[in-house]
């Protein structure tokens, strides 16, 4: 009977003794830093019929038409964002925000997305034309 007892309390011993190393948690998950990436496409004829998809981890987070903006909250780190003809890579620091351009380019047959990374000037300038989609 003894011997059953004893994994036992070395079971309860060790996960305290883990429990007391661990740092304490001093930062909830509304309080953790974040960052944005807005991703826009502006509202120019070229590429009238085409949408521009963009992925991230082949997922789609967003599918942009004229004149169309997309904020989205991120934790900071890296992001590699793609459609089928372009990626960019994004690195966003806690507070930061980094713009992410759509243009549609001449393609063989018809226009193609081409995202690019921007500066936030010409968002600023025409933000009043942009439109959040419904996600």
């Amino acid at each position: 009977m003894k011997l059953a007892f004893l994994p036992l309390s070395a079971v309860a011993l060790a996960s305290a003794t883990l429990a007391q190393d661990a740092p304490p948690s001093t930062a909830t998950a509304a309080e953790e830093p974040s960052g944005t990436i807005i991703i826009y496409r502006r509202g120019s004829i070229a590429g009238l019929a085409n949408a521009c998809p963009v992925r991230y981890k082949g997922k789609e987070i967003v599918e942009l038409g004229r004149s169309k903006a997309f904020i989205w909250k991120v934790k900071p780190g890296r992001y590699i964002l793609e459609n089928k003809t372009s990626s960019v890579e994004v690195s966003v620091d806690p507070g930061e925000t980094r713009y992410v351009r759509c243009a549609m380019k001449v393609g063989i047959i018809t226009y193609r997305a081409d995202l690019q990374i921007a500066d936030g000037t010409e968002y600023d300038e025409l933000k009043s034309e942009f439109e959040e989609p419904d996600t």
